[in-house]
């Protein structure tokens, strides 16, 4: 999966939009043909073939940075479906499931498959990048885009607007920003479970997760949503090598 990783400059990242353009066009080439994702939704995959196909032109379709848009909720509820059919889950049962929230596509995709499938699921993201206000108009910008994709299917999601519990990190801070004693939590996790953590995303739904076994979650079975990350071990080694270089016994 990390084949071909092309690191970007924080000048050019803060340009999301016009760094991927720009990027597949390098990749498609003169001849080649770039699409948004969410334009081939919005025209039903009507798309030109004999213009695409010209001259056996290449074809890019961007993805928005983290898969922040209508079709991500499909793949997220494929997931619920799956989960919920897993011998740890039963139909009637009550489920606490925590994710951490970069966009906050994930924790939307888990509460609606969550109420299409008529699961009783509560779904709490932990907020990383944004406010409050941010993360609930993402919310219902979502749950719009998804009923004007599935029209006449939606009739069940009438008033499903605040299906995300919306929290802070324990510790909050600005993104990316990496706390003390962190990456060791990360290690000791790894040690323990053979989970592998990240100190900027999954840690933070780590931590949730915990809390709400040790209090309310007590009555509810609790589910962390483990959402990635690893990638974003290789920049915090550069960044902290010292937590990372393998000690006199082998052990990192």
């Amino acid at each position: 999966m990390f084949g071909n990783v092309t690191y970007a400059s924080r000048s050019v990242y803060a340009h999301r939009d016009e760094m991927l353009y720009e990027h597949a066009k390098k990749v498609a080439g003169n001849s080649g043909t770039v699409l948004w994702a969410d334009d081939i939704v919005r025209d039903n995959l009507a798309v030109d073939e004999e213009t695409v196909l010209e001259n056996d032109s290449r074809r890019v379709v961007i993805i928005k940075e983290g898969a922040g848009t209508v079709q991500a909720l499909l793949g997220v509820m494929r997931l619920v479906e799956h989960l919920s059919c897993l011998s740890s889950f039963h139909n009637d049962e009550e489920v606490h499931i925590v994710v951490d929230a970069g966009t906050g596509t994930t924790a939307v995709g888990l509460a609606l498959g969550a109420v299409c499938l008529g699961l009783h699921w509560r779904v709490t993201a932990v907020m990383l990048a944004d406010t409050l206000e941010r993360y609930q108009e993402q919310e219902k910008s979502l749950i719009s885009d998804f009923k004007g994709l599935c029209h006449e299917d939606c009739h069940h999601l009438v008033g499903t607007d605040g299906l995300v519990h919306w929290v802070d990190r324990s510790s909050p801070r600005r993104f990316g920003k990496v706390l003390g004693g962190e990456i060791a939590s990360c290690r000791q996790v790894a040690r323990q479970t053979g989970i592998l953590l990240d100190p900027v995303y999954t840690l933070a739904a780590w931590e949730q997760a915990v809390d709400l076994c040790r209090g309310d979650g007590r009555e509810a079975k609790v589910a962390m949503i483990h959402t990635g990350g690893t990638l974003g071990l290789f920049g915090l080694a550069q960044r902290y090598p010292q937590h990372f270089a393998a000690t006199a016994n082998g052990q990192a």
